[in-house]
């Protein structure tokens, strides 16, 4: 665990000088949701980071979304942004991988057409992977919920920010005075430590040694696959900031519209959960990859290790300070003229 000072991020270097501005890959995949897709890109285009790319890829949609994206693209009239048909519907996960063949940044996002980066997504998420103490293959950031009457509330910030303020060593939250909060989950510890597919970047080093072996049994659920199989190899930086307009509506595959409050259930009555099967199935194309037996060791020691709660370490630490100490055996009498103090009994 260790403090992160972001202050001298991507401060050093002026603006013309090619180390503060890497290129950044932006793969937005798109089945039927054409309608959506404008903003989306409008929020690329609105970065304060410029040096960018992005690849539209659908994953074969009806005919009308199909040509939808086609002339969206085409009106927009941006260099930095392809389109990429599929031939088939072939799924999220193999659609981010086909734009990624496509793409060359060493930094890498996947943008949902229903969602909306702020100005300062790409730069922010940036800082935060290049912060000068530790290095992981993914940073996740917070996100504000958005429905079509408007901002309804953090999507993430409560359950992140948990461990940290528990004190029970799974997180280490950086002192007030330091702004953008910024935790770093080792690899070890289990969970979900992401809010969303679209508030997630990527380093390509990593994503790499993801693609898929075999055919996957469900369409969506890259953020699973990615942010878990990120995670299984090199822990996951958290930032908490809201960098992500995430939209709610009644076509979104898992979170319900209908939300009031943080602790609530928000998925919708007919959600798929696939996370289990994300995590088995990135684990295996971590293991059938050219990643180091050494790696591929450590991995295997965390997929199948004992499943603890975030509180076990401490249960160990109560159990032992009970072996060591007396303390079934004091008892303590009732306050007397100066004082008594604790009498073990004989």
């Amino acid at each position: 665990m260790c403090v992160m000072d972001l202050s001298a991020v991507g401060k050093s270097e002026s603006s013309e000088s090619p180390f503060s501005q890497p290129l950044i890959s932006i793969v937005v995949t798109h089945h039927n949701y054409s309608k959506h897709l404008k903003g989306a890109l409008q929020s690329i285009l609105g970065q304060t980071h410029t040096n960018w790319e992005c690849v539209v890829v659908d994953d074969f949609s009806d005919r009308e979304h199909r040509h939808g994206a086609v002339k969206i693209v085409d009106e927009i009239n941006d260099e930095r942004i392809t389109v990429l048909l599929s031939e088939s519907n072939k799924g999220q996960v193999p659609s981010f991988f086909a734009g990624l063949a496509r793409t060359s940044g060493e930094f890498v996002c996947l943008l949902d057409p229903d969602d909306r980066y702020t100005p300062t997504f790409l730069e922010d998420s940036l800082a935060a992977h290049l912060n000068l103490y530790v290095m992981t293959p993914i940073v996740c950031s917070d996100q504000i919920l958005v429905t079509r009457r408007g901002p309804i509330g953090s999507g993430q910030r409560f359950s992140m920010y948990r461990p940290a303020m528990s004190k029970h060593g799974a997180a280490l939250e950086i002192p007030e005075g330091q702004k953008p909060n910024l935790l770093f989950f080792d690899a070890s510890l289990p969970g979900w430590h992401c809010t969303s597919t679209s508030s997630m970047m990527f380093r390509r080093t990593a994503i790499n040694y993801m693609r898929p072996h075999k055919t996957l049994a469900y369409k969506g659920g890259a953020d699973a696959y990615l942010a878990r199989g990120c995670h299984l190899i090199g822990g996951t930086l958290f930032l908490g900031k809201a960098l992500l307009y995430r939209t709610l509506h009644d076509n979104n595959r898992w979170i319900s519209e209908h939300i009031y409050a943080s602790s609530q259930d928000t998925r919708r009555p007919d959600s798929t959960q696939w996370s289990k099967e994300c995590y088995e199935d990135v684990a295996q194309a971590l293991l059938a990859s050219e990643l180091s037996e050494t790696e591929k060791d450590r991995i295997r020691k965390i997929q199948y290790a004992p499943k603890r709660g975030p509180f076990h370490q401490v249960k160990r630490w109560g159990r032992s300070i009970k072996k060591r100490l007396p303390l079934q055996g004091i008892k303590k009498r009732p306050p007397a003229t100066g004082g008594a103090k604790p009498v073990v009994a004989q």
